[in-house]
């Protein structure tokens, strides 16, 4: 068997391609093979480009469309896939939950049967699977069950459900030459990174109005984040093994199986959810020291939030959302941390930087990359 270092990996499609999580692992691919054909499908294909890189097409195209997935995947011939497209999960409508996240799973797995050159498929979850972002979740591990309703009230969380589902549905399925693909499932904490423009732009903002010494609830909350390099190299990880793996049925007695499994990916170094806040203020030059910080109860904010839905829904009548909603408040105040355990003991992961140093890179990134006025 070829060691993972040397297992041919291309060529690859992302989906999702040009979002910050598909850039970091473009990038983490690039670095240890400059000459690896890489494919993109995204619907904006003007945003996280990596430049310079004859053997890197970006195709405009939308998940959500079959002919178009299928046109691209004909057109990259993939041995290996990795799943990462998802609308936001606090700004997208609800239909968009299910035609990209539901759907457009379903198109890429039909598509991938169609041909004979895919052998690893890896898909990006969430966390929020296994939760239902009301109560605190501590320690979670990949064996809890995933929630339906009533308990899975978050449309997006039941969505991405669902097309994790249908990535483990397909695990070792045959195609149409007669060989098996192989699947898995990553299921990351809050990621932050290099060019991320949503969470981390929000936060950043939140500093500059001078938001940051707020803090809803004692501040106690535990939560797991992860830098997006690291789940980057998770990502290839899971790659390499499954590609390794491939044509060996059973799997090797001498190698955990990696195939058909679902694993939580963390930075390893739960922070309190308000310091994570602090710690982006203080790297934007705006500190906050522990006598200036305003201390809000949760159910004060929890009013506030449920006072401002019903405003800007009855002024915009229903067509915008709230700044401030009560499952942020929520989300805001919860202990959410995950085991990765897994992880480390299947797939060989190691969080290589830490949240610091994430952190330093995430923020200069921004301050000195990103110049849209809509942040500033």
């Amino acid at each position: 068997m070829e060691m993972p270092e040397q297992i041919t990996m291309g060529p690859v499609l992302l989906t999702g391609g040009n979002g910050f999580i598909a850039y970091h692992i473009i990038g983490k691919i690039l670095e240890a093979n400059p000459q690896c054909v890489i494919h993109s499908l995204d619907i904006d294909t003007t945003r996280n480009r990596r430049e310079g890189f004859v053997n890197l097409h970006y195709h405009k195209a939308d998940i959500s469309v079959a002919e178009d997935v299928q046109r691209i995947v004909r057109l990259a011939k993939p041995r290996t896939i990795f799943h990462t497209a998802s609308p936001e999960f606090s700004d997208a409508p609800v239909s968009a939950y299910y035609s990209i996240l539901v759907e457009g799973t379903r198109y890429l797995v039909d598509a991938a049967f169609q041909l004979d050159t895919v052998r690893a498929l890896i898909y990006t979850s969430s966390s929020s699977v296994i939760h239902d972002n009301v109560s605190d979740l501590v320690n979670a591990t990949e064996e809890m069950p995933i929630l339906r309703p009533p308990l899975q009230k978050r449309i997006y969380s039941l969505a991405k459900a669902d097309a994790e589902e249908l990535i483990l549905d397909a695990n070792r399925r045959r195609h149409i030459g007669g060989r098996i693909i192989l699947t898995c499932v990553l299921r990351p904490s809050l990621v932050f990174g290099e060019n991320d423009v949503s969470s981390l732009g929000k936060m950043v903002a939140v500093a500059r109005q001078g938001r940051s010494r707020f803090q809803m609830g004692d501040g106690q909350n535990l939560f797991d984040f992860v830098y997006a390099g690291n789940l980057a190299d998770a990502h290839l990880l899971a790659a390499r093994a499954m590609l390794a793996a491939n044509g060996q049925n059973p799997h090797p007695a001498d190698a955990p199986a990696v195939d058909g499994e679902c694993f939580n990916i963390t930075n390893d170094d739960p922070w309190l959810f308000w310091d994570f806040q602090r710690a982006i203020s203080a790297r934007v030059g705006l500190p906050v020291s522990p006598e200036d910080i305003i201390v809000i109860p949760k159910w004060v904010g929890l009013a506030m939030g449920f006072i401002s839905e019903w405003v800007v829904w009855a002024w915009s009548w229903g067509s915008r959302g709230p700044n401030m909603t009560q499952e942020g408040i929520r989300f805001s105040t919860m202990i959410r941390t995950l085991s990765v355990e897994k992880a480390k003991r299947v797939l060989g992961y190691k969080p290589v930087v830490s949240m610091e140093e994430g952190l330093d890179r995430s923020v200069r990134w921004f301050l000195n990359e990103y110049k849209k006025e809509r942040y500033v």
